[in-house]
């Protein structure tokens, strides 16, 4: 996919201006987009929280082509930003895609070795650098090539790390990450509350800490009581960042009923059924007298 995208890249040019270029850097953008709103209005309530910028670097050496990936998006090295949150402190400081980062708190990122077996390792380290600065900090100063520094100050938000998976056709959580695989979203087609509602489901998975859960306990009763749990607090982080919470309601209906043989009922029930529950949550949320999702949620799963 990535190759493929850079041929197309080429043919048309180059870029000329450090703006999202190919259809993955607008889908990463997307996820940002979303992410950014969903956890930075919901921060109040997770437990994990901490400051954030909503921005994700990319490294050229994951591409198939690595100078083909730097000759293509305008890059000066092999560090840069994939994408930022288009209403997130990172964008509101002036960072874009395609801004070559040099250093990140006053340390070149050349100093993070490109490990020998696993292309992605260099980037994540960065990207964890960068994060844990600014949850410890409150801020991170990023230099860009050409010398110039941004300090970029952070903002309340659910401490979860939101990511395109170009290669993975489903979605994915742990504690303090979200993955959405390029199959879903593309089923999306780039409407951005259907979007938000997928990356909702997987924000409520980290936020009620379902990893442990499922460490505890991985039968299939509590599996599905998660993936119903998941269903029905995406609507409460949907409504507190402005997204309309039906919009979980008619995911279910327009995407997740095409992907059946993938979202198995026993584990995660039928999608007629997800949207039946989804629905009767958005009465429970619009009957409630504030959107405060921990003391009004009802849990199925005693923590």
């Amino acid at each position: 996919m990535r190759a493929t995208l850079l041929a197309a890249l080429a043919l048309a040019g180059g870029p000329a201006f450090a703006k999202p270029l190919d259809d993955l850097q607008r889908a990463d953008a997307l996820v940002q987009t979303v992410g950014w709103k969903l956890s930075h209005a919901n921060a109040r309530f997770c437990t994990r929280a901490a400051p954030g910028i909503g921005l994700i670097l990319q490294d050229a050496q994951t591409f198939d082509d690595p100078a083909g990936a730097r000759a293509a998006y305008g890059l000066t090295g092999d560090i840069a930003i994939a994408a930022v949150a288009a209403s997130g402190p990172a964008a509101r400081a002036g960072l874009d895609a395609n801004d070559t980062i040099v250093a990140i708190a006053g340390t070149p990122v050349t100093t993070v070795p490109m490990a020998r077996k696993d292309r992605w390792a260099r980037v994540l380290a960065l990207q964890t650098t960068l994060e844990t600065t600014v949850a410890n900090k409150g801020e991170v100063a990023l230099m860009l090539a050409g010398g110039r520094t941004v300090t970029v100050h952070g903002e309340p938000a659910c401490r979860v790390r939101f990511m395109l998976d170009d290669g993975g056709g489903n979605a994915s959580s742990g504690r303090d990450d979200v993955r959405i695989g390029r199959g879903l979203f593309d089923d999306a087609h780039g409407d951005e509350t259907l979007v938000a509602a997928l990356a909702a489901h997987e924000l409520a998975h980290a936020a009620l800490d379902h990893q442990s859960v499922l460490e505890a306990n991985d039968s299939v009763a509590v599996v599905r009581k998660t993936e119903r749990e998941a269903d029905r607090l995406a609507v409460w982080l949907l409504a507190n960042a402005g997204y309309p919470p039906e919009a979980e309601a008619r995911l279910a209906r327009t995407v997740l009923s095409r992907k059946q043989f993938i979202f198995v009922s026993a584990t995660h029930g039928g999608w007629r059924t997800r949207a039946a529950d989804i629905e009767r949550e958005i009465a429970v949320l619009n009957a409630a007298p504030d959107r405060d999702w921990p003391l009004r949620f009802r849990r199925e799963i005693q923590p």
